[in-house]
């Protein structure tokens, strides 16, 4: 049995690679995107948004699995996502971050409460000094602005007792009289927040008279752009009842800010536009499942952000569809460099072939140009019939390589075969010239 034809070889194995190659690349792409999405605090809000967001993307995207982190707020969620330790995060508008933060989805506004016992009696910020006041974690955004906003109203904060608490240590404690107020920015309806005013110990109180123009939060917006003047509606967290009033009795003015769901800017483009397109076009779906979550508007002001939108955020806002060479561009990318290299490969390699074929068909001529050389010289019939097996040898074996394709019918072997003949020629004259001669008559 004669061994596969070498073009035949070559094709077989390139598309063998090609082959190969195509289901690499069908893999690579479907391949299951891993990230993680920190959130918040234990028994907080953030950690429920988090944990529907990732569920409700993995149900809908089975190349896209989120892992849940719990945090300490928005300054360790900015610092997990500088550090590449998380891909996704919560976090409050205003919270500082570096450049490689990028905004997908404006999730939720969530209220500085500013609760404080009734028997303290304080009405103002102002009134703080000399008092224990329960604010958030040091890492999360509630404790840096509510900083910001005391050394805005000037009070002296060594005489305030600020203490770094979760939203249950500092419920528990002003419920208890451990603390006179506490200052948190949180969702409204939080069960914690409910139980404390529940207990009808607490009352809030006003950042301002108003949080309309020219109100003292327009002014603390001015070195604090990301926060938004807010009321906390009148009787939303509980209607009158017999004797009991309504909380609040009247609309409170204090501030807010957004938390935006946000992303490293190295997630891949249609990693970030998925997911973006995921919230948004399930907002409804959410916002029955936390009461806190607003609707979300299908057009948003982009320009409110903090942090730039991601390219693939903007091209879900933009209803930019990637096309198919946009989104397998990689894919083809890849191909065609393998094309590419391919064909130099098997240019290489036919270059190759046909040089060893050269030189095969070179190495006959010098043989057959030794045996000639030979011949030219006095020969026994014994040296004759040795240059008749090489030549047969060399036929044969040249005749072989040919059916084989390792030599090509070209002009070469055209100039071979007649060498070939001349050598033949040249050898039955040899062989006639060595034969013993007869003898001849005898004279007497």
């Amino acid at each position: 049995m004669t061994s596969p034809k070498p073009y035949a070889a070559l094709t077989i194995t390139f598309a063998a690679l090609l082959l190969g190659l195509m289901v690499f690349a069908l893999i690579k792409s479907s391949r299951r995107t891993e990230l993680k999405l920190s959130a918040g605090q234990s028994g907080g809000i953030y950690n429920p948004i988090a944990t529907s967001i990732a569920q409700l993307i993995e149900q809908a995207d089975s190349d896209i699995r989120i892992e849940v982190l719990e945090s300490d707020g928005s300054a360790e969620n900015a610092t997990r996502l500088s550090q590449g330790t998380a891909d996704l995060a919560l976090l409050q508008n205003d919270s500082p971050g570096d450049d490689s933060i990028r905004s997908l989805v404006p999730l939720r506004t969530g209220a500085l409460h500013f609760l404080a016992r009734k028997d303290a009696r304080i009405s103002s910020l102002g009134e703080l000094e000399g008092r224990k006041v329960g604010v958030g974690l040091a890492t999360s955004g509630s404790h840096r602005l509510v900083t910001e906003l005391l050394h805005h109203f000037e009070v002296d904060l060594d005489k305030v007792e600020l203490r770094p608490l979760t939203i249950q240590a500092a419920s528990k404690q002003l419920r208890e009289g451990e603390i006179d107020a506490l200052l948190m920015v949180i969702g409204f309806k939080t069960d914690v927040i409910d139980q404390v005013i529940a207990s009808g110990e607490v009352e809030f109180v006003p950042i301002g008279r108003h949080a309309g123009p020219g109100s003292v939060i327009e002014g603390f917006r001015l070195t604090n752009p990301f926060v938004e003047p807010w009321l906390i509606p009148r009787y939303c967290y509980a209607m009158p009842h017999g004797n009991l009033p309504g909380v609040p009795d009247e609309a409170i003015p204090t501030l807010a800010v957004r938390t935006v769901l946000v992303a490293r800017q190295d997630v891949p483009n249609p990693v970030a536009r998925q997911i973006t397109k995921l919230v948004i076009e399930n907002r409804n779906r959410l916002t029955r499942m936390h009461r806190d979550l607003p609707l979300m508007e299908d057009k948003l002001d982009h320009s409110k952000f903090q942090f730039p939108l991601h390219p693939g955020a903007t091209q879900y806002y933009n209803r930019n569809e990637p096309g198919f060479l946009l989104r397998y561009a990689e894919v083809i990318g890849l191909l065609a460099s393998f094309l590419f290299t391919s064909y130099g490969l098997i240019r290489t390699g036919r270059r190759w072939l046909l040089q060893r074929q050269k030189d095969r068909i070179d190495a006959y001529y010098s043989e057959l140009n030794r045996l000639l050389d030979h011949m030219l010289k006095p020969m026994t019939l014994d040296q004759v019939r040795g240059v008749e097996v090489q030549l047969h040898r060399i036929r044969s074996t040249a005749l072989d390589l040919l059916s084989r394709e390792r030599l090509l019918p070209d002009e070469s072997f055209r100039i071979f075969q007649t060498l070939l003949a001349e050598a033949s020629a040249q050898a039955r004259a040899k062989r006639q010239e060595a034969k013993p001669q007869p003898a001849g008559p005898q004279s007497d």
